[in-house]
């Protein structure tokens, strides 16, 4: 099979001849051990010659900014993105900064906000781009947009803390702001849609490593209805719809899979998501992705403790199908590429359906 069709028919539950491969590649040194180059941003060209390298099934190329944009600098290492939220650079926060400061704390930092415009020229050169070289490919992978989550964005917006209080003080606050995200998302997913891609990632981190977020009836009011939109959409357009959610959620999954959502990445080992339990309550109703141990076996353990981890995934989550090899977040800095490259190799050696899965 084809890496396409392989990673395609995973998401629908079809026969493949061996599992998937997929990751979010956010480290430089795998891009310079795999194709010479370290990228400045994460980008189309590069991510896409990394993907062909590693002999991965799918890629990720989210919604770009506009054309000639560039973030305003605060100082060196400081900047704000479209939606005014700040960052700060660090060597090890590439390609995703974190945000120190953000641009509506109140009600009256909401009027007269508006989202950056999804419409804007530009926004959809990278995913062209990658549409570009997957066409000339022998071997072409799946392209997967990316958009960003109502709880994500809102974080963005107002921080952890802000959403805390308001979830008591002022829900009606919180749902605007998801608003807002959707705003932009839904456009957005139209766009990516019309331009080709495969599948649509939203990324939306709901839990931390022992819990969600917040209580099972405030995501269910505050944030599960515009996820639904989103995914909606998505499925609208005739493609699967991904989400990528780290973090602890297993109170959240009955309501994300009713969602109709295709697939769910990337079961955080370290946040006590257990493969075997989420295999056996939703595996033949939604796709997984991931489950390998990014925070601990990946960057600490030896090539023979990888190749344990993901022969135990393996063991677990092929029955059936529906299960696409991936790291439990992303191929992040302080992982040997060693043994990125050792994960990837024996998945590809003992992952392979004698039968049909």
């Amino acid at each position: 099979m084809i890496p396409r069709a392989r990673f395609l028919a995973a998401l629908r539950h079809d026969p493949v001849d061996r599992v998937p491969l997929f990751d979010f590649l956010f480290q430089k040194p795998l891009f310079k051990a795999m194709i010479g180059r370290e990228p400045d941003t994460y980008n189309a060209r590069d991510a896409m010659a990394c993907t062909f390298a590693l002999g991965l099934d799918a890629v990720w190329i989210p919604f770009g900014a506009f054309a000639g944009w560039q973030p305003p600098r605060l100082a060196a290492d400081v900047y704000q993105d479209e939606w005014g939220t700040t960052y700060q650079t660090n060597e090890a926060s590439w390609p995703l900064d974190a945000p120190i400061a953000y641009p509506i704390r109140s009600r009256q930092d909401l009027v007269g906000y508006s989202p950056p415009d999804p419409k804007l020229p530009g926004r959809l050169d990278e995913i062209e781009e990658a549409i570009a070289i997957n066409s000339l490919s022998a071997q072409p992978v799946a392209i997967l947009g990316g958009v960003g989550g109502p709880f994500t964005q809102s974080w963005m917006l107002t921080g952890y803390e802000g959403i805390c209080l308001k979830i008591y003080d002022d829900p009606g606050f919180l749902r605007e702001l998801a608003a807002l995200n959707n705003a932009y998302a839904l456009p957005a997913v139209s766009a990516m849609a019309r331009a080709g891609v495969d599948g649509i990632i939203i990324s939306e981190d709901l839990g931390d490593s022992t819990r969600e977020f917040m209580r099972l009836e405030h995501f269910r009011t505050l944030y599960l209805p515009y996820i639904a939109e989103i995914v909606e959409a998505i499925k609208a357009a005739g493609l699967p719809a991904i989400l990528h959610s780290c973090g602890h959620i297993s109170g959240y999954l009955d309501d994300l899979v009713a969602l109709g959502l295709d697939a769910i990445h990337p079961l955080q080992r370290t946040a006590g998501m257990e493969l075997a339990a989420v295999k056996r309550d939703y595996g033949s109703r939604i796709c997984i992705i991931g489950n390998i141990d990014s925070s601990r076996t990946l960057p600490f353990g030896t090539a023979d403790d990888v190749a344990r981890e993901v022969r135990e995934a393996l063991e677990i989550a092929m029955p059936g199908g529906g299960y696409v090899l991936a790291s439990d977040h992303s191929l992040h800095d302080g992982i040997p590429v060693a043994n990125i490259l050792t994960m990837f190799q024996v998945a590809r050696e003992e992952g392979v359906y004698r039968h049909n899965p």
